[in-house]
């Protein structure tokens, strides 16, 4: 999926767009793709695009989350999605790190960011001016396109 992704995306890149990427192996991966298809030289890694850190739900399928921490599950099944992982990420933490990290691209001209749901529906949700509980979740391989005149 991710070098007809990277195919397909390649070809709508303007000169000079950057690519930055989570450092998780999967975003790194398709970020390479991208970069190859695209000939752009280099890749920028930026731990503020990583997912949030789930702490006890981590690696857990719903029915397993739903026996370690029931009320939890009964919260992502509504569709709550400011969660403080137990043992892991505050919402307002990974919210804050990826403003800052949004920020920053907004000044910079054309990007393509590989990262993961939870901090593109915050981004999203910066640059439309919604609160990220109203933007639906992303799906995997997902191309959502920002206009340059978007800022948050």
């Amino acid at each position: 999926m991710a070098a007809e992704l990277a195919r397909d995306l390649a070809t709508n890149l303007a000169p000079g767009t950057r690519i930055v990427a989570s450092p998780s192996l999967r975003a790194q991966a398709t970020a390479s793709a991208i970069a190859e298809a695209a000939v752009i030289d280099s890749v920028t890694l930026d731990d503020r695009w990583r997912e949030a850190d789930f702490g006890i739900a981590e690696g857990l399928i719903f029915e397993g989350l739903a026996r370690v921490a029931p009320d939890l599950a009964r919260r992502l099944a509504d569709g709550e999605a400011d969660i403080d992982w137990p043992g892991g990420e505050r919402a307002a933490d990974l919210a804050d790190r990826v403003a800052a990290a949004w920020r920053e691209l907004v000044e910079g001209g054309d990007v393509v960011v590989v990262s993961h749901a939870g901090p593109i529906r915050i981004a999203i949700g910066l640059a439309t001016g919604l609160r990220p509980h109203a933007v639906d979740l992303p799906a995997p391989g997902s191309v959502i396109r920002v206009p340059s005149s978007a800022s948050g």
